[in-house]
């Protein structure tokens, strides 16, 4: 049995929705609404990713024109070396400055993209880095992880150096605290990133609308994922599961409250 993250999340938040979800129950408009509330953040990370793209162009443009002015210089000293006469050697050194200053403009807009690109991060709440990873913008590929049995998409991955950090983004209203469904979700995205990238992340981000919470990944926390996923495993094969709350609220926003037979509300 393999599960995703979303499926961890939902075990966490009431192990009776997840199992009313896992026999085909479908989302209701709660659950539609957060998707167009994504679709809206997926809208800034696209305008992010294309000025990343422009950022890292420009960039490659400016490093291939100082290598041909670097090349075209070198040409024209061994031309003047071997005592060559004519033309040749001014037209070299000539067309070395010109590709040398055009390659400075390009490392300019490059400077300026990626200026740009931190601008709009910050104006926007997106957790900062390289965008290494999005399916908010466009479908991302599915991170799999066969060792735990455990997949998942997270919202979109930041590359700090070389360390890849989940974030899940949440919408609705922003919580004093993460609830414990959401950082269980988190930690289910950090174990794949480890898995998938090579390396455990130090940290993971939750952000909701008006706060983004940074969250450590230790190694009880990792612990904590894996036990949950045994959790549902147990409660799938008995076929034991149960409301594991007695708050009206919460059933009262559950997108599968109509048809659960615990509900409070």
């Amino acid at each position: 049995m393999s599960y995703s993250a979303a499926e961890v999340e939902r075990f966490v938040y009431c192990p009776l929705s997840w199992a009313l979800s896992q026999r085909g129950e479908t989302m209701d408009a709660v659950l539609q609404a957060g998707e167009k509330e994504h679709a809206a953040i997926g809208t800034r990370i696209s305008t992010w990713r294309g000025v990343l793209d422009q950022h890292h162009a420009a960039l490659r443009i400016s490093l291939y024109l100082a290598l041909t002015a670097a090349s075209a210089a070198t040409l024209a000293l061994e031309v003047v070396l071997l005592d060559f006469e004519g033309a040749a050697p001014w037209l070299l050194m000539s067309m070395s400055l010109l590709w040398l200053f055009i390659s400075l403009g390009f490392l300019l807009r490059a400077i300026w993209k990626q200026d740009q690109a931190r601008d709009f991060v910050a104006q926007t709440g997106l957790v900062h880095g390289e965008l290494a990873y999005s399916d908010l913008d466009k479908p991302g590929e599915t991170l799999r992880s066969e060792r735990y049995a455990i997949s998942g998409r997270p919202d979109y991955v930041v590359r700090r150096g070389d360390e890849y950090l989940p974030v899940e983004v949440k919408t609705g209203r922003t919580p004093d605290a993460p609830h414990d469904s959401h950082l269980m979700q988190l930690g289910t995205y950090c174990v794949l990133v480890e898995e998938v990238y090579g390396r455990r992340p130090s940290r993971g981000y939750l952000q909701y609308p008006e706060r983004t919470f940074e969250v450590p990944f230790t190694a009880d926390f990792r612990d904590k994922v894996l036990e949950t996923t045994l959790r549902m495993r147990l409660a799938q094969m008995t076929g034991v599961i149960h409301r594991n709350h007695e708050r009206v609220g919460k059933c009262r926003g559950c997108s599968r409250r109509a048809l659960c037979p615990e509900r409070l509300a």
